[in-house]
């Protein structure tokens, strides 16, 4: 418990100063959380026992962040179909490869890399306050619906969500994650003083998110079943690994930039 708490305050300490720095410190931030996260998630395939082409892999996962600055979705788009025919170019060539490993490494660059560039795309949006508030409820949501949904849970739960998923998971823990995350945000939103659209419209985003973030906890848990992990790391002690840190968050990034590019114009 001792290594949990202090390697929290470590993770909050460090993303405060690199959203009070923004700029190319927030970048590099964002770069280098998806590069950890691409190498977790490509270690727990090969955990399995599936071979993975990691060179093409990894320079597909960094090229995707300068395609997409310069080239928006286009460069994304393009980096990854490269990259698949350089995959069945080394399965073709290399015998030591079969077709599951191109799935998979092809798969590693989906989840979780597509969603970091959504985070990336965030990041670089030149409204400042807006850039910062997306990250900042996004965070909310998501952590705020993992903590209620977890102390709930414990006090409360009875009911099994997804037992063959995540056995510890409950349905009130759920509820309680979902209400959590939709009052956090809402009250995050006011703070920042927000009045492009009525406040109970934040309510909503953060429900939404809530629940969206709590779907990426699953979809990590159901991956980490897959694969028989227990956690995709072990970077950051008493939390596993840094794709174990930020699963539920990079479900909501989507959403909310889909959200400020509806009411805000972005």
């Amino acid at each position: 418990m001792g290594k949990r708490i202090i390697s929290g305050i470590v993770i909050i300490g460090l993303l405060v100063a690199m959203l009070v720095l923004q700029g190319v410190y927030l970048k590099v931030g964002v770069v280098l959380i998806g590069l950890f996260c691409q190498y977790e998630m490509l270690h727990t395939i090969r955990q399995s026992g599936t071979k993975t082409m990691g060179l093409p892999v990894y320079l597909c996962a960094l090229a995707m962040f300068p395609a997409y600055y310069y080239f928006g979705a286009e460069g994304v788009l393009f980096t990854y179909a490269i990259t698949l025919m350089l995959l069945f170019m080394a399965r073709t060539l290399c015998s030591r490869y079969d077709y599951k490993s191109v799935a998979y490494s092809a798969l590693s660059l989906l989840y979780p890399q597509l969603f970091m560039v959504f985070f990336y795309k965030i990041v670089c949006v030149e409204d400042a306050h807006a850039s910062l508030m997306m990250i900042v409820l996004s965070i909310v949501a998501a952590s705020s619906s993992d903590t209620f949904a977890y102390f709930v849970g414990k006090a409360m739960g009875k009911r099994k969500l997804c037992p063959a998923i995540s056995p510890n998971k409950t349905v009130e823990g759920a509820i309680g994650g979902l209400l959590g995350g939709t009052v956090l945000t809402g009250v995050a939103a006011l703070i920042f003083g927000e009045t492009a659209i009525p406040l109970y419209g934040y309510f909503l985003l953060g429900a939404l998110l809530a629940a969206l973030s709590q779907f990426g906890d699953l979809a990590s848990s159901l991956t980490k079943r897959f694969f028989g992990v227990k956690d995709f790391g072990k970077l950051i002690p008493g939390h596993g690994g840094m794709l174990d840190r930020v699963c539920s968050i990079i479900f909501v990034l989507p959403v909310t930039l889909l959200f400020f590019r509806i009411f805000y114009g972005i």
